[in-house]
């Protein structure tokens, strides 16, 4: 239990706060690779985003504002149902290690999901994050608003 708070207290304190997003990389291919279509990858491409990393007791809540919100509070270590961004329904674990938060989602039965790896850390005070899906990733750079 210990432990679980520390890695709670290193997230709220390196990762934690809002996020503006100044850089997508790879994000037409990575939409594409998940079957998103044309008209929406356009409007995804031209849109801001931002994410907002609160910690709530035990739990870790990701509010991103965009083309698409989401909320998602989880505890670490253990599955939760989410969703991917066409609302396929997926199976998620996230972890928290040397300073990265990994999510690890996997279709759910019956879904049109894909396996998907999302990474997030902090460099040069940016928020890093990546989401990798079969041989495709994108990086998104976001920016501290707070």
């Amino acid at each position: 239990m210990a432990d679980s708070e520390a890695n709670l207290a290193e997230i709220e304190k390196t990762i934690g706060g809002v996020w503006v997003l100044v850089k997508n990389e790879n994000l037409d291919e990575y939409l594409k690779e998940i079957g998103v279509n044309f008209v929406l990858r356009k409007l995804a491409a031209a849109a801001s985003s931002t994410m907002t990393i609160t910690r709530e007791g035990n739990e870790i809540r990701i509010v991103t504002k965009g083309p698409k919100d989401t909320d998602v509070k989880f505890e670490l270590g253990k599955e939760l149902v989410s969703h991917d961004p066409n609302d396929n329904e997926m199976k998620a674990t996230v972890t928290w290690s040397e300073g990265i938060l990994t999510t690890d989602s996997s279709p759910t039965e019956g879904s049109k999901g894909k396996a998907t790896m999302v990474k997030r850390w902090i460099e040069n005070d940016q928020l890093m994050m990546t989401v990798t899906v079969n041989s495709i990733t994108l990086k998104r750079i976001f920016k501290r608003k707070s």
